[in-house]
């Protein structure tokens, strides 16, 4: 393992992206002029030791000083918040979600629900922002004033003193191999949004027809609830799967090849359960065909046959993107 490495990665990652290689060229060159022309591992780690702590030369290199959270706590207050605030996120979007998909009963304009959900979701949002931020603050600067360090925390316990040693149990994650916060976070929430609608087919997902001029109205659904039903025990199982899989990446935070496995598996029996229920033929609601035909003035074999063509391009859609994605996360995990 290349202990400089892994201590320039230790100091520039908690700094801001646009200084990071500037940074990581002077802390390079500052290690090596410390280091003798044929040096060892201990010489490595005497440097290190001398440069001290990465957290707090970290803190040296800030440009702005932190007064209210001092370095020995910064650290892990911004740690606290990367962890705590996409959760409060998703737990708001999802609580407020299931709440407006599932009271809808489709007798209001679908454009004027949508936009008032999203109204009061983005102010959710900024209203949790606030509130944990600052009670996250309060209880850290506190701390900070009652003079408890970092060392002091639960998890720093063992670990009073940083050592060149610590290095060696930290892994150097690629930028393209790593799995983001935000990812994640979207998967939980778009899993969370088509299992809602599945559900609630039969008052989501339909036709809809501006009338009277009051916006668009629910006319009827365009899938048979009692057919989607009948695979709910499947559709509980991938649900599982799904929510499983979204905290095996959160916790992983990069491709490996046993999470590859897993994502395939998955999603190749997810495409499987997909075709399976979308070929059943009583999955359309009986009355879409006549009233489409009538609608648009043609015949009901000329709708089945169009909707056959779109039936036969959602799966090739859906078995491509699913291929790209398990290719492009096997990709990711042979990144060194």
């Amino acid at each position: 393992m290349n202990l400089i490495e892994v201590y320039v990665y230790e100091v520039t990652k908690r700094l801001p992206a646009k200084t990071r290689d500037d940074i990581a060229l002077e802390l390079r060159s500052t290690i090596e002029d410390m280091l003798p022309e044929n040096y060892s591992e201990v010489d490595v780690k005497d440097a290190l030791s001398k440069l001290g702590n990465p957290v707090l030369l970290a803190a040296s290199y800030r440009d702005r000083p932190m007064y209210l959270i001092g370095p020995n706590l910064y650290d892990y207050y911004i740690l606290t918040m990367k962890r705590v605030i996409p959760w409060a996120i998703l737990i708001s979007i999802f609580i407020h979600t299931f709440v407006s998909i599932a009271s809808f009963e489709g007798k209001e304009a679908i454009l004027s629900v949508a936009i008032n959900t999203i109204g009061i979701l983005i102010g959710n949002v900024i209203n949790v922002l606030i509130q944990v931020f600052f009670w996250i603050t309060i209880v850290f600067a506190f701390v900070e004033r009652v003079g408890i360090t970092n060392a002091d925390l639960p998890h720093n316990k063992k670990c009073e003193k940083w050592t060149p040693e610590d290095l060696k149990n930290i892994e150097i994650i690629p930028k393209k191999k790593a799995i983001s916060k935000a990812d994640v976070v979207f998967s939980f929430i778009w899993t969370a949004i088509w299992a809602i609608a599945y559900f609630n087919a039969d008052h989501l997902v339909g036709i809809y027809r501006s009338m009277d001029g009051n916006g668009l109205q629910f006319v009827m659904p365009i899938f048979n609830q009692d057919t989607l039903l009948s695979y709910w025990p499947i559709v509980l199982i991938f649900i599982g799967l799904e929510i499983g899989l979204i905290v095996y990446k959160w916790n992983a935070a990069q491709w490996t090849m046993k999470l590859v496995i897993v994502n395939a598996i998955i999603h190749l029996l997810s495409v499987i359960a997909f075709i399976v229920i979308a070929s059943n033929p009583h999955l359309l609601n009986d009355a879409v065909i006549p009233y489409t035909a009538d609608l648009f003035e043609t015949t009901s074999s000329t709708i089945v046959n169009f909707l056959d063509w779109i039936w036969r391009i959602i799966v090739a859609s859906f078995v491509v993107t699913t291929l790209i994605e398990i290719i492009d996360s096997y990709r990711k995990a042979r990144i060194r």
